[in-house]
């Protein structure tokens, strides 16, 4: 009793009673603080869309003057329908093109022969512009988007997707059998229903 007495006399339960309070009431605070930006996150991150881009990491090409669309069929595997720029200043001979659920780090030359959606090469004029994908297209083979386990890449429509599309090309005039090159680009944008 007598160390009860002792902080009664010093004022230690005036000191610890404040701490206290002053620990409930920030502590609160901070409490409704989060579960304001968690509701905040649920409500507006579904909403928000990611920007429609498609971005070569070179010079050479070009693939946003036009509209990309990344598409879901109905069993919602995707898609992509874009225009291609030939900005290289001569012609060029497109021999694949693949659509990845990969960063643009990872994609080899390799990656876009295995899994090449075209069904023959296409010869690209200097400034020419060519539309992939769709039946009214100049190039009407399907660019499906592959994972980099080579299958088919799934998401459902109002998804947001980020990938790579590669271009292998050689330049017409090249020397037979001289290597292909690999042009990638940042795909970006919300996937559309079919």
């Amino acid at each position: 009793m007598e160390f009860m007495e002792y902080m009664k006399k010093k004022g230690g339960y005036k000191k610890g009673q404040a701490v206290m309070e002053y620990l409930i009431t920030y502590g609160l605070a901070l409490f409704v603080i989060l579960i304001v930006l968690a509701i905040l996150v649920a409500v507006v991150l579904p909403s928000l869309r990611a920007p429609e881009t498609c971005q070569f990491t070179q010079p050479g090409f070009t693939c946003n003057q036009a509209p990309h669309a990344i598409v879901a069929d109905s069993a919602n595997n995707l898609h992509l329908l874009f225009q291609l720029d030939n900005a290289q200043g001569r012609a060029v001979v497109i021999e694949g093109v693949t659509c990845f659920n990969a960063a643009t780090g990872n994609i080899r030359k390799s990656d876009v022969e295995a899994n090449n959606a075209l069904s023959s090469p296409q010869l690209m004029a200097a400034g020419q512009s060519l539309t992939f994908g769709s039946p009214e297209s100049a190039v009407t083979d399907e660019i499906s988007c592959v994972n980099e386990d080579g299958t088919q890449t799934v998401l459902s429509p109002g998804s947001n997707f980020r990938g790579t599309l590669a271009v292998t090309y050689t330049f017409q005039g090249d020397i037979p059998g001289a290597p292909e090159r690999l042009a990638v680009a940042t795909v970006t944008g919300a996937v559309q229903q079919e």
